[in-house]
């Protein structure tokens, strides 16, 4: 077991070291400086750790619980990289020194006094904290997706739905963890350490895949405003007519990557506007306009031709014949392709 203990711990040094690369590479998006910073953390604490890596019988429990309370410091930042992944733009630098000293407070406490009531009592911290956040997330992942549909008229590489699964499996390594903080168990360290490693592993792979739209919803909420409601009944009526005259006659609906702030430039106004345009007037969100405009264009297409689903997808304005076909299905209530042969017979 200790042999397997050192792999391990191998296997995961290289792996964190090798995502704080990646990301760090990646761009200059707060999201990707959180996980380098995680990731960094995460590849030394485990460095650190191989040196407390010894027979049970020789494993001093005091040495073991100091050295877990110092890995728990890093315990804010997992909830960092949910937040900004779920909520863009509501970190801020006192909020982090603050989640920070949470932790660091009963960890240094601990490291002076060696008494393990401030162990036990971080460990406590850390598991209410986690399990707070986790349940934070369940909440946190429709309002984002929500603002999306008010914003975006496309969910590829954006969406948080794959945090859903993550989501399951964090509680679960979260259990582990708790238990391999009370008890100095190999076997149990070894579950917790791989289980963790996997869990990264598809985790980094969305977050690197996760594309930023920081400037289209840093003003989300702005329909919702005093100046939106100021618009009067004749400037709504402008924009609406400027706005029908983009989808029916430009089909602007055929740009896959379409977004509130293009309909905005284009007819010569601001998101503001418009977004209260699909709110109020158009009794939809503007992804749900947009997607059943493509839907009734690809159906025409599904008739007149016999082009692939693929292309037909493309033509549509759909990043994916995935989604085409998901969204398709959704308001058709059946497959392209079955659509395409009903109509036909």
């Amino acid at each position: 077991m200790l042999y397997a203990i050192y792999f391990i711990y191998g296997l995961c040094v290289m792996f964190y070291f090798m995502m704080s690369w990646l990301f760090y590479r990646k761009d200059k998006e707060l999201l990707s400086r959180l996980v380098t910073v995680l990731m960094f953390v995460t590849g030394v604490q485990c460095l650190k750790d191989l040196f407390f890596i010894k027979p049970l019988v020789e494993l001093d429990e005091l040495n073991w619980m100091l050295a877990t309370a110092a890995d728990m410091v890093t315990v804010p930042l997992y909830a960092f990289v949910l937040i900004e992944l779920c909520s863009p733009t509501s970190i801020t630098r006192r909020t982090i020194v603050f989640h920070e000293l949470l932790f660091v407070v009963p960890f240094v406490l601990f490291a002076i006094t060696g008494d393990i009531v401030f162990y036990y009592a971080e460990v406590l911290e850390a598991a209410i904290y986690g399990i707070g956040y986790a349940m934070w997330t369940v909440f946190a992942i429709p309002k984002y997706h929500a603002q999306l549909k008010q914003r975006i008229s496309y969910t590829e590489n954006i969406n948080l739905n794959w945090l859903r699964v993550i989501f399951v499996s964090f509680l679960f390594i979260l259990v582990l963890w708790i238990v391999d903080c009370l008890r100095a168990d190999y076997a149990t360290e070894a579950l917790y350490m791989t289980s963790s490693l996997v869990v990264w592993m598809f985790l980094s792979y969305f977050i690197y895949r996760h594309k930023s739209v920081l400037d289209e919803l840093s003003d989300s909420t702005c329909a919702d405003t005093p100046e939106a409601a100021e618009v009067t009944e004749t400037e709504m009526s402008e924009i609406g007519k400027r706005i029908s005259y983009l989808f029916d006659k430009e089909q602007i609906f055929l740009n896959p990557n379409l977004k509130v702030s293009d309909i905005a430039a284009a007819i010569g106004t601001n998101r503001t506007y418009v977004s209260a345009f699909f709110n109020r007037e158009a009794d939809c969100t503007f992804y749900d306009y947009v997607n059943k405009l493509r839907i009734e264009y690809a159906c025409k297409l599904l008739v007149s031709s016999d082009e692939s689903i693929v292309l037909i997808a493309e033509k549509s304005g759909f990043n994916s014949s995935q989604s085409f076909i998901r969204v398709f299905s959704k308001i058709k209530h059946t497959s392209p392709t079955k659509y395409r042969k009903q109509e036909n017979d």
